[in-house]
């Protein structure tokens, strides 16, 4: 990995953790309490331990991010500024590919022995917040980044800006998505609507839901709520 990608990839973990602690501070500020979708109460899980899982995975999460891009930089970018339409489309495709895999995995992960093994994990969380979605079995968190690399790798490489670009809104689905926070300006639509479909997975149909971005995989497959 050449070392402006190094830079570039540290750059783009800044906007990304002072987006999670805008939507920490949010979801306990009593001037947004009213914009949950569920009333704050206490969390049942311990609260060292759940940090300490939430920074483990943080910590292993980054070290797969540049263990990957220091091994495969070669077949994940490129150098060169690509033209808005190329760009657009880099990020499009590599979002619609990891949306698919995702699903997939996502669901196979609600199947019974891997909901008791892996992913009842996450669903301990009742109330979750803002880095709740690193909340999670680490294999699960290793086995969520396969998707997200393949993705790009099938589409790519793509330019340096396609592959920030793609890492900034993966985090920063799963960092909005559990936040519980519907918030009633026209600007927040889109991510209203991503919080009310990951509230009803979580809370009313765990059977539902299972892509983070786009519907309709799971319309096409009969998983939509």
């Amino acid at each position: 990995m050449t070392d402006h990608l190094f830079i570039a990839m540290l750059c783009a973990f800044v906007p990304t953790m002072a987006i999670g602690g805008l939507a920490l501070w949010a979801v306990y500020s009593e001037r947004f309490r009213q914009y949950r979708l569920r009333t704050p109460v206490r969390d049942p899980l311990p609260v060292v331990p759940k940090y300490l899982n939430i920074a483990m995975n943080l910590t292993l999460s980054l070290a797969i991010y540049f263990a990957v891009l220091y091994v495969g930089a070669e077949y994940l970018v490129y150098d060169g500024t690509p033209g808005f339409a190329l760009f657009f489309g880099e990020v499009l495709a590599a979002l619609l590919l990891y949306d698919l895999l995702y699903y997939f995995l996502h669901r196979a992960l609600h199947r019974p022995l891997m909901m008791k093994l892996i992913h009842g994990v996450h669903h301990k969380v009742r109330y979750p917040t803002a880095f709740d979605g690193l909340y999670i079995h680490p294999v699960e968190l290793a086995a969520a980044l396969v998707p997200l690399f393949v993705s790009i790798a099938v589409v790519g490489p793509v330019s340096v800006a396609s592959l920030l670009t793609v890492l900034v809104v993966h985090a920063f689905v799963n960092i909005v998505v559990h936040t519980s926070l519907v918030l009633p300006h026209p600007a927040f639509k889109l991510t209203n609507y991503w919080v009310i479909r990951h509230d009803r997975h979580h809370y009313k149909h765990l059977n539902t839901n299972f892509a983070p971005i786009f519907p309709f995989w799971d319309m096409l497959f009969g998983t939509h709520k």
